[in-house]
């Protein structure tokens, strides 16, 4: 199976009409690959079970795939979501679901490509804890031709439940991966931190529309 099928089975596209079949599902952003597999209502076999007040697990089934992931008491997709190949139980792709000014909002997606993370076709990030600084990778899609690409990490730090400074950190850019690094103030317990910030892709495309990315970023350093 070669990647463009395999991309193709990771984002559950559902083609109901010969018109849809012939769209370029690679122009769609992760709102639309993922919304209909994730949804309750697409969902067959349906087990929903409490974690507490107002969060409670899922799993179903959409097509060939086992799906799971968390709702709150009224019906609204949070956390990160799963898909698996109902039959190989092999995991096949993850989804981050944050909810923005009362919307659900896709902030990060896996595929995983021969039980490996498709770094190109994905959108994450990671973090690391060094000795006196925090270091994030910011992983970009790169299946457009993007031109004069910038990343930035606007970011607040807070320490025991206040906020101690807010700045920016320009990223450098490596292949499709952004790096960003930044120091922590001396004088704060490195251990009682907490990030939360946003970082932007800004980036050209060849036609010279203006395209971008964004990650919303909350960690506890521990």
């Amino acid at each position: 199976m070669n990647k463009f099928i395999l991309l193709f089975i990771l984002l559950f596209i559902v083609s109901c009409k010969k018109s849809e079949e012939a769209k370029n599902y690679k122009d769609l952003n992760s709102t639309k690959y993922f919304s209909i597999s994730t949804d309750l209502k697409n969902l067959k076999n349906i087990e929903k079970n409490k974690v507490n007040d107002s969060l409670y697990k899922v799993k179903g089934i959409f097509k060939n795939y086992a799906i799971n992931g968390y709702i709150t008491n009224n019906n609204i997709r949070i956390n990160w979501w799963s898909a698996f190949d109902n039959k190989t139980k092999e995991l096949l792709a993850k989804l981050e679901y944050k909810l923005i000014d009362n919307k659900e909002f896709v902030n990060q997606y896996i595929l995983f490509e021969n039980k490996s993370i498709d770094t190109l076709g994905s959108k994450f990030y990671s973090v690391k804890k060094n000795a006196n600084s925090v270091s994030y990778k910011f992983y970009m899609p790169s299946q457009l031709k993007k031109l004069n690409c910038e990343g930035k990490l606007n970011y607040h730090i807070y320490s025991k439940g206040t906020e101690q400074a807010h700045l920016q950190c320009k990223c450098i850019k490596n292949a499709n991966i952004f790096n960003c690094e930044f120091p922590i103030p001396k004088d704060l317990n490195f251990n009682d931190i907490t990030i939360r910030g946003n970082f932007w892709e800004m980036f050209q495309l060849e036609n010279g529309d203006i395209g971008g990315n964004d990650i919303y970023v909350l960690d506890t350093l521990k």
